[in-house]
């Protein structure tokens, strides 16, 4: 309720700021009062629409976002607990159904998936994804399959996942190292920010070929901020998305906002590309015999031949969009499960005890951890499960919208329906999960649930034609990370920021307060100083 009295206030004051004269602000108030409350004193609540699922039922024009917070995902998990693990609300006048159950999700994501395969673009969205062109905000059809066909030829392919071993390799090592230095001084680290800033010198090797950050330097913190207040506001409900009419309004100030970021970051990025362009000396790239190319490359020199593809280049726009998602997808939400995890494992002694154990038997006290270690820790494999089980980078999967009306579980979907899927509450759900809250990874010890996309009580990526492409690379990167912070190092954590778990909400969820820990070594001086 107060970000809704706060927007209308705001919108009061801003149509008392254009008025004049004989003009008040008392009638102003008046005016915009009218607008709420005269469809609620004539219309009062029905039914959210013809054959809908179980739901509250909101109010006309505000429909249900009176009785929400910022934190959806927690208001939709106790929604479900009433109406259902399908239940349809009014968000402002736009409809949506919320998911809450592996049964419902693999009906709409994965039976009925054609229909349910587009984007909910917001304005917010619309600022940080260039107009939509980027791979995630891209609506379905010829430019989202040239950029998912890329992304997983020149990066995800197992020829190219090998390529880029050792840049993984030198970003891991490398950020041990300097831990190392850190140690000799007792010094405290913030995880999440030695994580995110190694993961970007990976994110940026992998586009241009270069390592851009310092873990010394303010830059990767900088950055960090900003994709998180960039993430804190497309997580925010948005007046100006769900009440077309004060859309000219921007009445809590979130695309001024986000605008503000977005020109930083776009600049950012021009400078990449201008870079790049400058070594080449042209746009009109051609790789050489012996020449490897980046994926900057790889974007600057697309061609089609495909008619039917109807796109020839990528746009300017279409490029700066997929720098931007590759460095965010590729670092925040990355860097933030780490956090999560190294968080648990330190809270639990008996996870923790159990981890050095097999790192130690598999790995030994002579070398750092390396990839190919990773197939033969399972318990490190079932702990990372259940960190993405109960931490998932995404609360609710990136909402889709139908593309046509159509119908599940015998209720109408309308056309353009919001569909949330609550994979954060599904996590907690105890029909789904014995003692949910617990973080255990013994209950994947033998079993076959995995996070690819085909378990519905599992989804930190999404599934199907609009999951994570990215998901391989991070799904590598957090086992990676947590793999070599605890086998190189023991973790001294202040016990109070243990024991909060708070989460700081936006599209995805971080730590409240920062893991903070200081390193000490475990291995033997001459493994950290090779």
């Amino acid at each position: 309720m107060d970000l809704l009295h706060s927007s209308i206030l705001s919108v009061i004051a801003h149509f008392s700021s254009l008025v004049s004269g004989s003009m008040t602000i008392l009638a102003v108030t008046m005016s915009i009062a009218s607008y709420f409350l005269i469809p609620i004193l004539l219309g009062g609540r029905s039914k959210n629409w013809k054959n809908a699922p179980p739901g509250p039922v909101g109010w006309p024009i505000l429909g249900s976002l009176p009785h929400l917070s910022h934190r959806l995902h927690e208001d939709f998990f106790h929604l479900a607990k009433i109406h259902g693990p399908l239940f349809c609300l009014k968000m402002g006048i736009k409809p949506a159904i919320v998911i809450s159950s592996p049964e419902m999700a693999s009906e709409i994501l994965k039976e009925k998936e054609g229909m349910f395969s587009s984007r909910t673009i917001t304005e917010a969205i619309r600022v940080v994804s260039y107009d939509a062109h980027s791979i995630i905000f891209s609506p379905y059809g010829p430019r989202w399959k040239a950029l998912r066909r890329i992304l997983i030829t020149e990066l995800l392919s197992p020829k190219a996942f090998e390529q880029f071993e050792p840049v993984r390799t030198t970003q891991v090592h490398g950020l041990l190292k300097y831990l190392y230095i850190l140690s000799k001084s007792s010094t405290q680290v913030n995880i999440a920010e030695s994580a995110f800033t190694a993961l970007a010198n990976l994110v940026s090797n992998i586009l241009c070929s270069k390592s851009l950050f310092d873990n010394s330097k303010p830059e990767g913190r900088k950055m960090k901020e900003m994709f998180w207040e960039m993430i804190k506001v497309l997580g925010t409900p948005n007046f100006s998305d769900l009440i077309p009419i004060v859309k000219p309004f921007d009445l809590q100030g979130l695309k001024r906002k986000i605008s503000g970021i977005f020109d930083q970051l776009d600049a950012f990025y021009e400078k990449l590309i201008e870079e790049r362009l400058a070594e080449k000396g042209t746009a009109e790239l051609q790789r050489g015999n012996n020449e490897t190319m980046d994926m900057l490359d790889v974007l600057l020199s697309y061609k089609s031949n495909d008619k039917e593809n109807g796109l020839d280049r990528f746009s300017r726009a279409i490029i700066k969009g997929m720098l931007s998602e590759m460095f965010i997808a590729g670092t925040e939400t990355t860097s933030s499960t780490v956090e999560w995890g190294m968080t648990e494992i330190l809270r639990k002694p008996s996870v923790h005890k159990k981890l050095l154990l097999e790192l130690d038997q598999v790995v030994g006290k002579n070398r750092f951890v390396v990839e190919s270690d990773i197939p033969n820790l399972p318990y490190l494999q079932a702990t990372v499960k259940e960190v993405f089980r109960l931490h998932p980078g995404v609360p609710l999967i990136i909402p889709r919208r139908t593309n046509e009306a159509c119908e599940v579980a015998g209720y109408h979907i309308p056309k353009h329906c919001i569909v949330y899927v609550n994979i954060w509450g599904i996590a907690r759900d105890p029909k789904v999960w014995e003692d949910p809250l617990e973080f255990k990874p013994e209950r994947f010890i033998g079993s076959s649930v995995d996070v690819k996309g085909q378990d519905f009580n599992l989804l930190p990526f999404g599934t199907g034609r609009r999951s994570c492409v990215g998901w391989p690379l991070a799904h590598r990167m957090v086992h990676y990370y947590l793999a070599a912070l605890l086998h190189a190092f023991e973790w001294d954590s202040p016990p109070e920021i243990l024991r909060d778990m708070n989460e700081r909400v936006g599209l995805t969820l971080q730590k409240d307060k920062s893991l903070l820990g200081t390193p000490k070594p475990r291995l033997q001086a001459s493994v950290y100083e090779h």
